[in-house]
């Protein structure tokens, strides 16, 4: 694997943008996987009480977020895995979305976990593709 060696305005911004990427995701993921009900205090994972199944999602989540998040800190290191990184989290960001739509349709509303949701997945799919355009100019 080839070490990382742009240094133009575009590749620092690039690396920015995907580390914030990656970052937050490795932090958020880390919480959801390993307390949930930690994550529910802060409001950032719905209320879970009385759902063992639904923690089992939150921390599969989590763990989601933690990978994904370890392909973009990863890049930062290696150029080469650098598309895959943006991709996958471009991806699972869209998914994400995807669902939370459904889910706001099949509750006839949007809630505050959706809501809340819908903004998270959005900027990590944008600040995604941004890295990754600017990576290629």
């Amino acid at each position: 694997m080839s070490h990382r060696s742009d240094t133009g305005k575009a590749g620092y911004i690039a690396r920015g943008l995907l580390g914030l990427n990656a970052g937050l995701r490795v932090v958020y993921g880390l919480g959801a996987a390993l307390a949930p009900q930690r994550m529910e205090a802060l409001r950032l994972a719905p209320a879970l009480a009385e759902r063992p199944d639904g923690r089992l999602f939150v921390r599969a989540f989590g763990g989601h977020m933690v990978l994904v998040g370890a392909l973009g800190l990863a890049a930062l290191r290696w150029q080469r895995g650098e598309g895959i990184a943006v991709a996958a989290a471009v991806a699972i960001d869209l998914s994400d979305t995807g669902v939370a739509i459904v889910e706001a349709q099949r509750r006839g509303r949007l809630e505050e976990d959706l809501s809340g949701g819908l903004v998270i997945s959005g900027l990590g799919a944008v600040t995604a593709a941004l890295a990754g355009a600017a990576s290629r100019r």
